[in-house]
């Protein structure tokens, strides 16, 4: 309880990016980055709703920006479709794990280069080098006050009329996972503080676990997205809110049933109710 006063007492989340803090925060992280879908920290409905987004939109022979890119969840898939791959994140660890990953599958050939680079300033692409810019997870959730600055940036490696991928952590949806810990939280350090994560999305390591991240509505994201030379052409949640909450159940269904759920999931998912309801908000938008 002592810890709870104290929190209470000094808490303020972080608003200004750090970058340098956040590439030692992964590459410290390592491979808990990969685990997290195996281990029931992301849902695998949410994993899969991702990855719907990417075969709707990537062909083979695209040349694709997967920049956050971690491990290489999504990379392995990019690749697997014929895609031509630069690898992009602040993190040197993951970068490791995603060469790793990528030459045991035997698909290092579709990877043109890997780089370390930061969303906020990517100097080291020209401009409209790619057909498809991919940055799924975190990356725009985690550089707060310059969210502008990243999307900016995706936006102007990507060739006119590319396709831009992105997800943020969703407030909407992540309170309504996370309800019974948000509940807990309130007990313990009080409605000033749980209020002012549900006004600002502003949310600090010292209370999540995690990283300091800027969780978004969709309208947020919409108007970020729309401040760009961009045109929105599909929106979604990453799956439904309760998804993580029943990833038991989820775990026993035939492969046969799951698919059936996840087509489910995938439909409900971008409807425009439904867009806040998951851990993270997924839009697809086109550069004019």
């Amino acid at each position: 309880m002592a810890v709870r006063v104290s929190l209470k007492q000094s808490y303020a989340p972080a608003v200004e990016y750090d970058a340098e803090r956040v590439a030692a925060f992964y590459d410290d992280y390592g491979d808990r980055e990969w685990t997290r879908f195996e281990d029931g920290r992301t849902s695998s409905l949410s994993l899969a709703v991702h990855r719907h987004y990417i075969d709707r939109f990537v062909r083979a022979g695209d040349r694709v920006l997967d920049v956050g890119a971690g491990p290489g969840r999504f990379t392995l898939q990019l690749a697997e479709l014929g895609a031509q791959v630069t690898v992009a994140d602040i993190s040197d660890r993951q970068l490791e794990l995603n060469r790793a990953r990528l030459s045991a599958a035997g698909l290092a050939g579709r990877i043109e280069s890997l780089v370390r680079a930061d969303i906020v300033d990517l100097g080291a692409f020209d401009d409209s080098q790619f057909d498809v810019v991919v940055c799924y997870g975190g990356p725009l959730s985690y550089v707060l006050d310059r969210a502008s600055d990243a999307l900016r940036e995706l936006v102007r490696v990507l060739k006119p009329g590319g396709t831009l991928l992105l997800s943020v952590m969703s407030l909407v949806g992540s309170t309504a996972a996370g309800l019974p810990t948000v509940l807990r939280e309130l007990r313990d350090i009080g409605p000033e503080i749980i209020g002012r994560v549900i006004a600002t999305g502003e949310l600090s390591q010292s209370l999540s676990g995690h990283f300091d991240m800027r969780m978004y509505r969709w309208r947020q994201l919409e108007g970020l997205l729309l401040r760009q030379a961009l045109v929105i052409v599909a929106a979604s949640a990453s799956g439904l809110a309760f998804g993580r909450l029943h990833q038991e159940s989820i775990d026993e269904l035939t492969p046969d049933e799951l698919a059936t759920v996840t087509a489910w999931v995938i439909d409900l998912a971008a409807e425009p109710g439904a867009v806040d309801m998951g851990e993270h908000i997924i839009a697809v938008a086109r550069k004019r």
